[in-house]
């Protein structure tokens, strides 16, 4: 693949102590980028990363915290994100519409304005339905604060960037996986010794997203002329179902932990009832079982990226047995007990 050059531009990544950030991060810098991280903490950052980067320390929620970070950005990866999969409502929308804007806020505010502006979104837009969608489909509030957020959070893009003029790409990733997922590492640790739901046979599309691959998409996204104005979705070309991704990810830990099947209406009245008291007394102590779980396993995930591979993009270098080897390495390496 020929990626496009960054040899000393100065681009910024926010999100960067995080999953996917620090993947982009970690590449931009052997692409010779000047890298600048947005970050709130810098203890969180990489250790091969902060050595090698400018560290910006500010939040999201503090607009006036931002404009070191934007200034002089060649490119701006938006990458930060409140992607908890149970938080309260405020909290979603403090980082992931109020947190967008204020960014957007800061970059106007510059008198020499990024090339291009890559925002990561979410394919759960599209409200976690029983069937696949396009980017044609119309964007549903799934009705949980990750994806109702995100969906707001893509308008303040829009509604900014076309403002001030400022080319920008939205990407709509599945579920993204790899070294350092916390979704590899949660599954991973219920499929050791614990006890691992399944919904419906596991025969809906997890919709397997190598974090990898998705590099691969950011970086073509903050280049390729045209993607500019664009929003795509973002997987792996190979369709893998819930039931292939548990039995592999289990086999390769040789896991001992139980798998319990239940059919989707089961399911989802089940999390209805156990996530009830959390929601009541609004505490941010997740549930072990919760509607959004079930939706993620027994509703399609596997949305269509025929768009993205028609522009243009390269979608799934990285072959899916290559990631599910990688991602158990690094669990082994990392949480085997």
């Amino acid at each position: 693949m020929s990626l496009p050059s960054f040899e000393g531009r100065t681009v910024l990544v926010t999100g960067a102590t995080g999953f996917v950030g620090s993947h982009l991060a970690r590449r931009l810098r052997q692409e010779g980028a000047r890298l600048k991280l947005l970050v709130r903490d810098p203890a969180g950052v990489p250790s091969d990363l902060g050595g090698h980067a400018e560290i910006c320390v500010g939040d999201l929620s503090d607009a006036t915290t931002l404009g070191p970070a934007v200034q002089g950005a060649d490119w701006v990866f938006h990458c930060a994100a409140n992607v908890s999969t149970w938080d309260r409502a405020e909290h979603y929308e403090a980082a992931n519409v109020t947190g967008v804007g204020h960014l957007m806020q800061a970059i106007e505010a510059q008198t020499a304005r990024p090339q291009r502006l890559v925002h990561v979104s979410t394919v759960d837009v599209y409200g976690l339905p029983a069937h696949p969608c396009d980017e044609s489909c119309t964007p549903c509030p799934p009705g949980f604060g990750y994806g109702d957020s995100k969906l707001r959070g893509e308008r303040v893009v829009h509604e900014h960037a076309q403002r001030m003029g400022l080319p920008y790409v939205i990407l709509r990733p599945a579920n993204v996986m790899g070294p350092g997922s916390p979704f590899i590492e949660r599954v991973g640790r219920e499929l050791q010794s614990g006890l691992m739901l399944r919904v419906a046979g596991g025969a809906t599309d997890a919709g397997f997203l190598y974090v990898e691959n998705l590099v691969d998409c950011l970086l073509w996204a903050s280049q390729a002329p045209q993607a500019v104005g664009e929003t795509y979705n973002v997987a792996d070309s190979e369709a893998i179902t819930w039931r292939r991704f548990l039995d592999d990810l289990r086999q390769g830990l040789g896991g001992k932990g139980w798998i319990l099947d239940l059919p989707y209406p089961v399911a989802y009245a089940a999390a209805a009832v156990v996530e009830a008291p959390y929601r009541l007394l609004r505490t941010r102590s997740e549930p072990l079982l919760h509607r959004m779980i079930v939706k993620t396993f027994g509703r399609t995930c596997g949305h269509g990226v025929a768009k993205l591979a028609a522009a243009g993009c390269p979608v799934s270098r990285i072959p899916y047995a290559q990631a599910m080897g990688a991602s158990i390495a690094w669990f082994q390496a990392n949480h085997l007990r």
